[in-house]
């Protein structure tokens, strides 16, 4: 093997050292900041998915409690139709006039009676005299009981009222239930 001069010698070490400070000012000053940012965006990126995604999941959740608010807005506005909150009196008439119509019974009388509360409702009485055939008033009051608000037929009396038995007349109380609470 033939030695090397101090001439090559010296260029193979200024190679060296030239290649070893330039690998050196490349991963000081290129490689490490870059890998640095590199990882520090991957972490925020990571955070912005995972906020992306809680994000989702609160979205799920509003449009589950939204969909709920509406179903409890409907049965609400079902339950006030069965219990108002106030005696809506004129209603009630164009309903018992409505079904007295239908089932070919006559309203004689229909007076206020008395009103009891209770602690979720209040009882609002009236006392009622209807006329007609004995299956029409029985319909009438099977009509009364299948409305959509809570209505009741108390207190029934039956009186016949001609000899041939086709007509009576019967005298009730009606009670129409409110909301109390």
């Amino acid at each position: 093997m033939k030695e090397l001069d101090k001439d090559t010698l010296g260029k193979i070490i200024a190679g060296v050292l030239f290649g070893g400070l330039f690998i050196y000012a490349y991963v000081s000053y290129f490689w490490m900041p870059y890998s640095k940012k590199i990882s520090e965006n991957t972490i925020k990126l990571e955070k912005l998915e995972q906020d992306i995604s809680n994000a989702k999941q609160i979205k799920a959740q509003f449009n589950n409690l939204q969909k709920k608010l509406e179903e409890l807005k409907i049965q609400k506005s079902e339950a006030e139709k069965k219990l108002p909150h106030d005696k809506k009196l004129p209603d009630l008439i164009k309903t018992i006039k409505k079904l007295s119509d239908k089932n070919h019974v006559k309203i004689m009388s229909f007076n206020p009676a008395s009103t009891s509360r209770d602690q979720y409702f209040t009882k609002v009485n009236y006392s009622m005299s209807v006329k007609g055939k004995y299956h029409d008033i029985g319909r009438f009051f099977a009509s009364v009981g299948l409305e959509e608000r809570i209505l009741n037929v108390e207190d029934l009396v039956i009186s016949q009222l001609d000899a041939s038995g086709d007509s009576c007349s019967v005298t009730f109380t009606l009670s129409a239930y409110q909301y109390g609470g």
